[in-house]
């Protein structure tokens, strides 16, 4: 039977929920008792930073309230790994507490491991934006889904998903302003119109340092839409008109949904032609480059 002194350590909540008398021999759904020091981080977590406060103010209601969901965790070769619960053992370890309780999957390959944290971490919106942006990505790519399916995963609409996921295309100086909440989602959807990466990132700094509008950022990205020449958008659409293939179009379509980005097939007189793929960043190539590579192995 636990002592006393573990029965306090682990807080009211869920010593009386559940029986914590047992150490690391858990049936699946079974809580038990962890050495803190035997557990390392989900490799796959999806949140990419950690406020010090919010893991601080976090331990302070667990010494009050106590723990009221345990750690999930599977079994590895030396120790364990977390699969969802990072900020409740930061909280725990900022505690001081030597064990902690836990539930462990000895059975969860990587796939599941990284849509089970992916899931949640997005369920509870312990993302920010750009993160949540990765974390559909990361549906799509490592699992497999398409945006119908993470939307009736995560209880979001399929436009939800399409918008966040575009927040990729922007510059990494952009996606970084937006992590930090120096610009809103809205902002940043508003920049995808400007085609330009420097304008984007210039009109970005801009937002930050003069407090713009989400309405001032539409008013700007349609005059710098009216300053280009008329040329190229006839150029494009008559050139578009001309090789208006159906199966082309098709398959346009189906590249452009597996690589997340604009792709573009132009075919010229005969059977010739190119496949333009387009990125907007170092991590977009980089993400591209992957997944090209990946096809040839």
């Amino acid at each position: 039977m636990a002592s006393p002194h573990s029965r306090r350590a682990l807080g009211r909540g869920l010593t009386n929920l559940i029986p914590v008398d047992t150490e690391e021999r858990g049936s699946d759904n079974e809580v038990v008792l962890v050495d803190i020091n035997v557990i390392t981080s989900n490799p796959f977590q999806p949140r990419q930073t950690f406020d010090k406060e919010e893991i601080k103010n976090l331990a302070q209601s667990i010494e009050k309230q106590g723990l009221l969901q345990p750690i999930l965790l599977r079994k590895k070769e030396e120790g364990y790994e977390i699969i969802s619960g990072e900020r409740r053992f930061r909280a725990l370890k900022h505690l001081g507490h030597d064990k902690v309780p836990c539930i462990i999957k000895p059975k969860i390959s990587d796939h599941e491991m990284i849509e089970m944290a992916l899931v949640e971490n997005i369920q509870r919106e312990d993302l920010n934006d750009i993160e949540q942006a990765m974390a559909y990505h990361r549906l799509m790519l490592d699992c497999g889904l398409s945006h119908d399916e993470i939307s009736k995963k995560v209880g979001k609409s399929r436009s939800t998903i399409t918008n966040f996921l575009r927040l990729l295309k922007l510059p990494d100086r952009i996606q970084e302003m937006v992590k930090c909440k120096e610009l809103s989602m809205g902002h940043a959807r508003a920049l995808l119109g400007i085609d330009d990466p420097q304008q984007q990132i210039g009109l970005a700094e801009k937002i930050a340092a003069e407090n713009l509008t989400v309405r001032d950022i539409e008013k700007a990205t349609q005059t710098e839409k009216e300053k280009k020449p008329d040329s190229r958008k006839t150029d494009h659409d008559h050139n578009r008109r001309k090789h208006e293939d159906p199966d082309l179009i098709q398959q346009t379509e189906k590249m452009r949904y597996y690589y997340g980005t604009m792709v573009n097939i132009l075919q010229s007189s005969g059977e010739k032609g190119k496949i333009e793929i387009h990125f907007y960043s170092t991590n977009d190539l980089n993400r591209l480059l992957d997944l090209l590579l990946a096809q040839k192995t």
